[in-house]
């Protein structure tokens, strides 16, 4: 089992790998109730009396019916920095535009809606635009502006940002909510897969000291007003700020619009700002197992003894809440040098139909054998699939050293926990 490593992200493949061979060393050194990983196998599996060789590889059977958890993972943050997605000032943030960071990728939309009279946007080319000068104190962020002619509640600007998969810690500040001809109202929803629950009802918002916003007393909102007039470039009063915490988070929605205090019945123009959205990706928990059974049930077949065939099976777990990035798993298997790899159909008339069997459940993966198997007869663990080169021989050739195995997809997290497995065929030297 040792060198058998699974990776959910390929930056963080080199760590994981020195981690996965470490913990395989103090498996291998660890007993149970003072007897050792050797007498255990050499009780549990079948063997023939006086047979030296068969003694042999049973010491490295049993090694690969140990379980290997892949360690906590460090955290992977993300963020949606406007600054950086390369916008002009004042340009256009379309509906439909997106951001990637930490393997989570952020979908813009954004929509208007208005019941009549003059509703324009205010600044920038459209609605919803980048501004890169300073509000808040925060430099570089989206602006949400309109222009009315009326104090209107009924006219609207809804923004709503969906992650391609649920972040946690999920933050955000939300600058120059105030009030003075016109009136700022801004409510805000946060769904975790179950639609949309109105921010309100939890401890997410906060304001700094001596605030121009603070909850609403309307009957027709539920959300965040401004009350009163601040200088908006520097002056920090103005900014609401969320912080979801540890809810694993898909979606976020903002509608903001214009109340009915404004000192004038034409509120003109009113803006707000949408600072960088930071997060938590959340992480997968892999788990691996290596486990071996004889092909033969019956008469000498079912030894482990010279001449006969063992299979092996590779099982990886997800039992975490987060997926596995994008095509990242790989596996490099050795194979023990008492074993030679067979290079064929390893059941017969069974369901597989090559020298590698992969069967799942939920893991939401696919596995081609012409491309997602590779081979080395390299001494040392290959760092990447591309590092496999070896092409074997038909049938059995024991110059394979690694099995390499590159699933496709995203593995995905859920319950039950989903799993992968991988069979293959050797004989016994």
């Amino acid at each position: 089992m040792r060198g058998l490593a699974t990776f959910c992200s390929p930056a963080l493949a080199g760590e994981l790998s020195a981690k996965l061979t470490e913990g395989a060393r103090s498996i291998r050194a660890r007993g149970v109730g003072g007897e050792s990983p050797l007498s255990r196998l050499r009780r549990q599996l079948p063997r023939k009396r006086g047979s030296r060789a068969g003694g042999s590889l049973v010491f490295t059977l049993l090694f690969a019916l140990f379980s290997l958890f892949a360690p906590a993972q460090a955290q992977v943050s993300g963020i949606v920095d406007w600054s950086t997605l390369g916008y002009s000032d004042e340009a256009e943030i379309f509906s439909g535009d997106t951001a990637t960071s930490a393997g989570v990728t952020t979908t813009v939309t954004w929509s208007s809606v208005t019941d009549g009279g003059t509703f324009n946007p205010y600044e920038g080319a459209d609605f919803v635009s980048y501004e890169s000068g300073a509000q808040g104190g925060l430099t570089g962020f989206m602006q949400v502006g309109f222009d009315n002619s009326r104090q209107d509640r009924d006219d609207k600007i809804t923004v709503t940002f969906t992650f391609s998969e649920a972040v946690t810690s999920l933050a955000f500040t939300m600058t120059d909510i105030d009030q003075s001809s016109w009136d700022d109202f801004v409510e805000i929803y946060y769904n975790t897969g179950s639609g949309f629950v109105n921010a309100r009802t939890g401890s997410f918002a906060s304001t700094n000291p001596s605030p121009t916003v603070a909850t609403d007393d309307e009957t027709f909102a539920d959300g965040w007003e401004g009350t009163s007039s601040n200088s908006p470039n520097t002056n920090i009063n103005g900014n609401l700020m969320l912080n979801f915490g540890t809810l694993q988070v898909t979606a976020v929605r903002i509608i903001y619009y214009s109340g009915n205090d404004g000192s004038s019945t034409d509120p003109g123009s009113q803006q707000l700002g949408i600072y960088d959205l930071t997060y938590n990706k959340i992480m997968p928990l892999l788990s691996s197992l290596k486990s071996v059974a004889m092909v033969g049930t019956s008469g000498n077949a079912s030894f482990a003894i010279p001449g006969n065939d063992v299979y092996y099976t590779l099982t990886v777990t997800n039992s975490g809440d987060g997926t596995v990035d994008t095509d990242t798993l790989f596996l490099a298997d050795p194979l023990p040098t008492q074993v030679e790899f067979f290079n064929g159909d390893i059941d017969g008339a069974g369901p597989a139909t090559g020298a590698v069997y992969f069967t799942q459940t939920g893991a939401g993966l696919t596995f081609t054998l012409a491309t997602d198997v590779k081979y080395s007869n390299a001494v040392s663990a290959p760092a990447n699939f591309a590092a496999c080169a070896y092409t074997p021989s038909a049938g059995y050739d024991p110059n394979v050293r690694y099995l390499c195995l590159n699933p496709k997809g995203k593995m995905l997290a859920g319950s039950p926990d989903p799993t992968f497995s991988l069979q293959f065929r050797a004989r016994i030297k």
